[in-house]
């Protein structure tokens, strides 16, 4: 047996849980947005409110289903991600192109903005994987 049961359970008990963030899409516009510490919302994943424990991810929860109530957001939910201290980006590839924002020319619209917040290559799920990453072209 590999314990993996136990440390679940151990991890139910303690209420410790994964680093996770709510997201959302703004209803006005799609755009995709975070739960902020304040409450508020946020478009970029490094400002959005970090969940150590189950508590604090159903309280986020809570404030995601009033957000979606008072027709602010909607499709909302918890995403893993991982943190150095300074940073947070999410642990998925997928979440990671969502918080880049629409795949155009990096030099264009939010991926501009952003320049050094997510490094995609750095981060993800990309590299559990072994998707995205470039062949070298060998010489023979």
């Amino acid at each position: 047996m590999d314990g993996t049961p136990k440390k679940a359970a151990a991890a139910e008990a303690t209420g410790a849980v994964e680093l996770q963030v709510l997201t959302a899409y703004r209803l006005t516009d799609g755009v995709v947005i975070y739960l902020d510490a304040k409450g508020g919302w946020t478009e970029w994943v490094e400002e959005a409110r970090v969940s150590r424990t189950k508590d604090d991810a159903d309280a986020m929860t809570v404030l995601a289903k009033a957000g979606e109530a008072a027709h602010q957001v909607f499709e909302t939910y918890l995403i893993p991600v991982s943190t150095d201290g300074d940073r947070t980006w999410p642990v998925s590839m997928r979440e990671v192109m969502r918080a880049q924002g629409p795949t155009i020319h990096p030099q264009f619209g939010k991926q501009a903005m952003r320049a050094g917040r997510i490094d995609a290559t750095a981060h993800a799920g990309s590299k559990r994987t072994g998707r995205g990453e470039r062949k070298e072209n060998r010489e023979g």
